[in-house]
This record gives structure tokens, sequence and C-alpha cells, in this order.
């Protein structure tokens, strides 16, 4: 099935303020996730790296790749952008998985983190876009700063933006969409290069047959599955994926 792209909200090509930067980690289910934003928009996520450390260093050589900054961590709530805000308290709720149900209270146990990771920010999402499917957020109204991106890189995140949590498609079906079958491989390689996952959910796109394909995240191909699994994603025949029962 063709699936439209969303047109992600933009910030200012004019107007970047280095100062007005930051990061921090969070905890998540999976583990400590990471973020970089400027004063409009999201610069850069990380998914868990085997250690805190590397999950910030990865995460800043992301941000430092396309934006001039400060880049001071954040230690507490009040002092993340309300882009960022809004992206933490989302990603939270969508790696969850469809078992937090609506209270965060009746979630799976997540990984204990020392501070400055900040804790669960789920009570503080505002975002109106929810997966009637999942009961899991869309974040595709959270504003992505494009800076740095190329276009076809864009292109292939945007087509991405619009499958919804418990969906996948295939590199083929991306690249059918930007021109022909033949730019599936380019279409892998953007993927393995996006600088904003999960909130642009790369882990969503599998190889032919349904196969799991790459994924540049900790873990690789096992953690991809696991956030399908927990987004309650199926199979053809409309079956759980069932990775981990």
């Amino acid at each position: 099935m063709h699936t439209a792209p969303v047109s992600s909200p933009t910030v200012p090509r004019e107007g970047w303020d280095r100062a007005q930067t930051g990061h921090a980690l969070f905890r998540t289910r999976l583990g400590v996730c990471g973020i970089a934003w400027g004063a409009q928009a999201v610069v850069a996520l990380r998914l868990p790296e085997p250690s805190l450390e590397a999950t910030q260093m990865r995460l800043l050589e992301h941000a430092r790749q396309r934006r001039e900054g400060l880049w001071p961590q954040v230690q507490v709530p009040g002092d993340l952008s309300a882009q960022a805000l809004q992206a933490v308290a989302g990603v939270q709720w969508l790696l969850a998985g469809r078992e937090g149900g609506s209270d965060p209270d009746d979630s799976a146990p997540w990984p204990d983190a020392p501070a400055p990771v900040l804790g669960d920010l789920r009570s503080l999402l505002t975002l109106n876009r929810w997966s009637a499917r999942s009961g899991l957020p869309l974040l595709d109204d959270v504003v992505l700063d494009w800076h740095g991106v190329p276009d076809f890189s864009r292109a292939v995140y945007q087509l991405a933006l619009a499958i919804e949590p418990g969906q996948t498609r295939s590199y083929g079906d991306l690249a059918q969409d930007l021109g022909g079958k033949g730019l599936a491989r380019a279409v892998g390689q953007a993927l393995g290069a996006n600088p904003f996952a999960p909130v642009v959910p790369c882990h969503r796109i599998l190889a032919a047959q349904g196969a799991g394909g790459g994924f540049s995240a900790n873990g690789g191909t096992r953690t991809k599955l696991q956030l399908l699994e927990w987004e309650g994603a199926a199979l053809g025949d409309g079956s759980s994926l069932g990775l981990f029962d």
C-alpha cells in the first residue's frame, strides 16, 4: 500500500543561534536515549549505545556535523526547549509500546539510570496526533531541523514519518515511491544515517519478504525487531511477530 509522505514542520533557515543549543540524556524502556536541539527544532536524537558516554558522544557527533553550537547538557526538564520536551516525552511513550496503555504507571519497568539522565516526562506530552491502530504517538508534528540533511535523505525520512506504529514497509516500497526499485540500496543508506531515530521511524522499514534488514542502532536487527514487537507490528498474514514470546 502506498503511503503518502508527511510534510514535517520545518525551521526557518535564518536566525540560527549557537547559544540556544543544548542536549540531554533521558530514560526509556529501551535504555538511555539522547536528544540535541536548537531554539526552534530538534537537531538529533540517538537510541541507546552500550554506555551513557557512547550515547552522548554519538549524539553530539551527529549534532556538530550539521550545526554549530555550545550544546550544554540539560539536567532538569524545565531547561529543555519546547520541541525537545515534546520529542522526549513522545519517544518515551513510543518506546513504552502498546503495553504502556494510557497510564505511565502501567508500563513495563525501565532500566535504571543515574543523574543527570532525565526521568519519565510522559505526563508533559501535549502532542495531539496518535495512532488509532496502536494507541501510540505518531510524532510527525515534532519540528525537526533539516539543515545539512541531503535532499534524497529528507525525502526518505518524510516517507518513513508516514508509517504509523505497528505498520511496516520495505526498502523497495520506498524506493518505488521515490523513482524506482533500483533506489533501494540508496534508501537503506539514507536510513542508516538517520539522525532522528526513532522520531523518524527507520525501524519500520524492512527488507524484502519481511526480513529485518539492517539497523544502525546498538543491537542491530534484534533491537529493530524488538521495537516492532513493542509496537504490535504484524506479519503479512496479520499474525504478531512474536519474536520474544
